[in-house]
């Protein structure tokens, strides 16, 4: 397939075809979550079909398994970025983490609306009988400001501490991958391969630091 050409000559934006495939690129991000609703209207309509034996743990393993392949693919963006030394990507990666918060907020409501049926005592047993829940909580929590922060406008005000603040993706993705392992229903292969996966996106991102670091030593003994 032909690359699109999102820069012109004088270095801006061809704002059309870059709104265009901005479009594109949330429908792809969307796929998931629709199909999910289709499976729940084939639930609705013959049931076992759709969602299973068990269409409340379905939803909320479907919203929760999604939340963090959405919020590995947020990080690939930035290092796909870098390794490809096109900046541009950069501008899909927003969308994508406003996506990942999304459907962990899903998740989440979808644990107390199906599975803990709003009891808060069920909540709080969970809590305490159940860890990985906890581990879950910290993801969603540390994803809040992000999502918050996300636009240009708290960019400029924030400044630097902006980029200190969105390194809380790091241990909102450490946690969700807690919760997905200590998670019964998940299998150990599952979450070694999530684990693998999050090894080197981290991974890329110190190999980078320290390149960087090193670029700019060099840069300080020859000025």
């Amino acid at each position: 397939m032909r690359q699109l050409d999102l820069v012109g000559s004088n270095g801006r934006l061809k704002l059309p075809r870059f709104r265009f495939s901005k479009v594109i690129f949330w429908c792809v991000l969307a796929v998931p979550l629709a199909l999910l609703i289709n499976d729940i209207r084939i639930e609705l309509t013959s049931p076992t079909l759709g969602l299973g034996a068990d269409p409340e743990d379905a939803i909320v393993d479907h919203l929760g398994i999604w939340s963090i392949r959405m919020l590995w693919f947020t990080l690939f963006i930035s290092s796909l970025s870098r390794l490809t030394r096109k900046p541009i990507l950069i501008q899909f990666r927003r969308m994508a983490g406003l996506w990942t918060f999304a459907m962990v907020c899903l998740h989440v409501t979808s644990y107390v609306l199906l599975l803990a049926r709003i009891d808060v005592m069920v909540i709080l047993a969970d809590f305490t009988e159940r860890p990985y829940i906890i581990a879950g909580l910290t993801a969603l929590c540390t994803l809040i400001p992000l999502a918050i922060t996300s636009t240009r406008g708290w960019r400029r005000k924030l400044r630097q501490n902006w980029n200190r603040l969105h390194r809380l993706i790091y241990i909102a993705a450490i946690a969700a991958w807690i919760h997905l392992f200590w998670l019964e229903r998940a299998t150990f292969e599952e979450s070694a391969i999530y684990g693998a996966i999050l090894v080197v996106l981290f991974g890329e991102r110190i190999v980078n630091t320290i390149r960087t670091r090193k670029r700019k030593q060099t840069v300080k003994a020859v000025s």
